[in-house]
């Protein structure tokens, strides 16, 4: 007995219960059974919390659950306008977080396996004691609320996925891009270093050779190494600035014509070759006519790379290598030769200056002795006399 004034203690069960029932607060769907038993069902089911509403026919049905969410769509198999099971195939193929539930007066086993086929969570024959039946709408509910918070973390796992498919493609494509960077750096890096290593090499060879044409045999030779076999000449001027040969390898030019060509490589293209710091190279015939002079039937199928020999501003030497078209002088020598052609103009000045220093001094003679000198014993201080 509770002492008047007192509150009337709560029930703890009774409070859990009620926060559930909140808890599970849920819009539910009747569709179709008497009338007086759909009006006593959403009664009860509306004082448990839930939102319930409820029609007779088959298209009205359709249209409740076309155009709002239901968790739970309580259904009777015969409706005035069609079969019930037609609605619950529909929930199961457009909205399957909505459970359906067939109820009806009486169930066999065909009705049952016919609305579990069609999509039904369960099916119910309606009971005077509407208690049972209410317990398992609610089991329904549990399902429904489960299965939505599912897909919802389904969504959120997609979204996430996606987002980390795009982190992963910007991070694969930086990768790759990195990649790509790192080989081109590593093979500059390696062109840099296998030109050091040619330069040091070749510098180290000529150091040994201060003989004119004891030089430019080293150079051709090691030269040969780097462009593969082809003719080449050198050329080398004198005081007056006429060039002359000062060495050549023949390849494949024919003997009978070889010395007309060099000739005209001599008198025509070296002297405009001289004046020129650029590498050139002339894989047409007319275009090397035109810079050079030389209109020989001979060029007509051949491919042409010419440089001169440049140090602090003077040409020293002119170099020309010519071969067949069908082997052509490949874009990446150029660097090469460019550094070839610098430590060559080097030791030529070298040589030149160790030659100009290794003279006789003039002797103290009589002016009227210098008529004796024949022109033949007149010195020629140009590096074309060197190689001579």
């Amino acid at each position: 007995m509770v002492p008047p004034g007192n509150p009337a203690p709560r029930d703890p069960s009774n409070a859990s219960r009620q926060g559930r029932a909140r808890s599970r607060a849920a819009r539910i769907l009747v569709v179709g059974g008497r009338s007086e038993d759909r009006a006593r069902l959403t009664e009860r089911l509306t004082d448990r919390g839930h939102r319930c509403t409820h029609v007779a026919r088959l298209d009205d049905g359709l249209a409740a659950v076309r155009t709002s969410r239901y968790e739970v769509v309580l259904v009777h198999p015969e409706l005035p306008d069609g079969d019930g099971l037609t609605l619950v195939e529909w929930i199961r193929d457009h909205t399957p977080a909505s459970k359906p539930i067939v109820f009806s007066e009486r169930e066999t086993l065909a009705s049952t396996l016919a609305a579990v086929r069609h999509g039904a969570v369960d099916v119910v024959t309606e009971p005077r004691n509407l208690e049972g039946f209410v317990e398992r709408v609610e089991t329904a509910l549990q399902r429904s609320a489960f299965e939505q918070r599912r897909e919802e973390r389904i969504r959120r796992l997609q979204a996430v996925s996606k987002e980390l498919e795009h982190s992963r493609d910007a991070i694969t494509g930086q990768v790759d891009q990195l990649c790509h960077e790192m080989v081109r750096a590593y093979e500059d890096l390696t062109g840099q270093l296998d030109e050091v290593s040619m330069a040091a090499e070749f510098r180290t060879l000529m150091r040994m050779e201060l003989d004119v044409e004891e030089a430019l045999r080293t150079a051709l030779e090691y030269l040969l190494t780097k462009t593969g076999p082809t003719n080449a000449a050198v050329f080398l001027p004198d005081l007056d600035g006429r060039y002359s040969l000062g060495a050549y390898v023949n390849y494949d030019c024919p003997r009978d014509g070889i010395e007309p060509i060099l000739g005209q490589m001599a008198e025509e293209l070296s002297p405009r070759l001289g004046a020129e710091p650029a590498i050139l190279s002339f894989a047409d015939a007319d275009e090397f006519a035109e810079f050079s002079g030389i209109d020989d039937p001979y060029f007509s199928t051949c491919d042409v790379t010419a440089f001169s020999c440049r140090h602090e501003g003077e040409c020293l030497a002119t170099v020309v290598l010519f071969r067949g078209d069908q082997n052509p002088f490949p874009p990446s020598l150029m660097a090469r030769l460019d550094t070839l052609r610098g430590i060559f103009a080097e030791h030529l000045a070298r040589i030149i200056d160790v030659h100009h220093r290794a003279k006789p001094t003039w002797p103290a003679e009589d002016a009227d002795d210098w008529d004796t000198l024949d022109a033949d014993d007149e010195p020629d201080w140009g590096i074309g006399g060197l190689a001579a």
